[in-house]
């Protein structure tokens, strides 16, 4: 237990996200991600006994810190206007875009290889959970219909990972905020 609260193998695990972001779950190796952290190889197989570990671990990390984000930006009122609900969506794109570990893009790879491997299944729908819920919430604050909420996360997932396939200047306020209105009214109509 107290290897898990170490501070470097937090280290570790932040840098095994950022080599997930910027090379996919196949450039994890021990190697490659003690040379991230900055850390002696020994340390990263010392706290990590393989791959699959690192990469589970990873995951659940990056489940922890969205689910953060979920709940910052949907814990509201019982009462919010269409306006506010933009806004809260927008701000918690925001926060996964500008994630300075390469989270947004690591958290696809990690969503992706969680299909291809059943032992993540379980870890990835506790996130989809968590992360329905939290907007469920949010979106039936602002008076929406129950299936908004699909509607509503379906499009912010396929905004977000369009941003990180093809990136674009002002992307959250000429892109994301004009088209969620646009959704927003049509859906609140």
């Amino acid at each position: 237990n107290t290897k898990r609260l170490n501070p470097r193998r937090r280290e570790i695990l932040e840098a095994t996200l950022r080599v997930i972001g910027d090379g996919g779950v196949k450039g994890v190796t021990h190697r490659a991600v003690a040379q991230e952290a900055d850390v002696a190889l020994a340390s990263t197989t010392y706290y990590f006994d393989s791959k699959s570990a690192l990469v589970e671990e990873a995951l659940e990390l990056m489940i922890a810190r969205s689910i953060e984000d979920v709940r910052r930006f949907t814990t509201c009122p019982a009462e919010i206007s269409p306006d506010e609900l933009i806004d809260r969506i927008v701000g918690f794109a925001d926060a996964q875009i500008n994630d300075p570990n390469a989270f947004l893009m690591a958290q696809y790879e990690l969503m992706l290889e969680a299909g291809r491997e059943d032992y993540l299944r379980p870890l990835a729908r506790r996130w989809t959970i968590a992360y329905m819920d939290g907007f469920e919430r949010v979106v039936r604050s602002a008076g929406l219909p129950e299936q908004a909420t699909e509607i509503v996360t379906n499009f912010v997932e396929g905004a977000l990972l369009n941003h990180v396939t093809t990136p674009t200047d002002a992307f959250l306020e000429a892109r994301l905020r004009p088209l969620l209105t646009d959704l927003i009214r049509a859906i609140d109509s």
